[in-house]
């Protein structure tokens, strides 16, 4: 009785396997497409690599310091520079 259950339950969980599998390979609907290209995008965007005006180091962008001053914006490692970059350029 108790290998009827374990040969069922086996079944089960290689049938999801599969079907996860083989969705994997036709890869996403036309609607997925247009949603996974405009993240991919926008993750691109996110990702790039942009210099700090006071210390000259690259980060990505998701995570840099973000000011604007001027009208323009800079982009900062820390926010360290960013107090020092305000404090060099009065506005």
């Amino acid at each position: 009785m108790y290998r009827l259950f374990l040969i069922i339950f086996l079944l089960v969980v290689l049938y999801f396997l599969l079907r996860q599998m083989f969705r994997s390979v036709t890869g996403p609907s036309r609607v997925d497409r247009s949603i996974s290209s405009d993240s991919a995008e926008r993750d691109k965007e996110q990702d790039q690599m942009v210099e700090d005006p006071v210390c000259h180091t690259f980060v990505p962008k998701r995570i840099a310091v973000i000011e604007q001053m001027g009208g323009q914006t800079y982009c900062f490692c820390s926010e360290e520079c960013a107090v020092t970059f305000r404090s060099r350029r009065p506005v």
